[in-house]
């Protein structure tokens, strides 16, 4: 018997996986992504690998590792369908062991769980679930509001629509397929900022011109 409002947290269906990566470089972090009064850049989609576990397959490179012991993900959600992801807040216990190694094509940035079922308050039908990940600093981190206001690398992945929660002899539903793979967020500076940053440059070269 499940308790009412709930949603599976495995991350292999045999359909789909969501794999999780380390911050990419400035130029792929083309995602804007904001969430608890923090922004930044992410790269986000499927990867390009044949087979399990990028069903369905993608294109999307990603150069840097996938994360692994040292990261922790959490649940993100909130009532309703098609809430932002700024309205979806952390629920259930935190995923902090992840499949590396030979599993799943010998890749890692899989959270080792098989299908735990999170309980999302509120609600007893419908919800808007996304996912959250940050560098838990060795166990010390242990929300992912805490590793943004730490300045912790951290992310946030796109959202989905879940439009039947498990309950009774119904079975919790996977994660919805919407939500993608992704990457933890790169700080990119603001147009505004980089303009700042070549007015000083250049007034300091003419201040060195000038003692010359």
């Amino acid at each position: 018997m499940y308790s009412q409002g709930q949603v599976s947290m495995n991350d292999y269906n045999g359909a789909f996986a969501i794999q999780v990566f380390t911050q990419q470089s400035a130029a792929a972090s083309t995602v804007a992504v904001s969430y608890g009064g923090f922004s930044g850049f992410e790269q986000m989609g499927a990867t390009a690998n044949s087979g399990a576990p990028a069903v369905p397959q993608g294109t999307t490179t990603y150069a840097n590792a996938p994360l692994g012991t040292g990261y922790s993900l959490q649940l993100l959600a909130a009532p309703g369908l098609s809430d932002p992801i700024g309205n979806l807040t952390p629920v259930g216990a935190l995923e902090t062991v992840w499949y590396g190694g030979s599993y799943l094509t010998g890749l890692g940035g899989f959270w080792n769980d098989s299908g735990t079922p999170v309980a999302i308050p509120g609600t007893t039908t419908t919800a808007t679930v996304a996912l959250g990940a940050w560098n838990n600093e060795g166990g010390t981190v242990t929300s992912l509001a805490q590793a943004q206001a730490g300045g912790d690398p951290w992310g946030v992945s796109t959202t989905g629509n879940i439009n039947a929660l498990g309950f009774g002899t119904i079975q919790p539903p996977n994660l919805p397929t919407s939500i993608q793979s992704f990457s933890l967020a790169t700080t990119v500076p603001e147009p505004s900022t980089i303009a700042l940053g070549v007015i000083g440059a250049s007034a300091f070269l003419m201040r060195l011109r000038r003692k010359q």
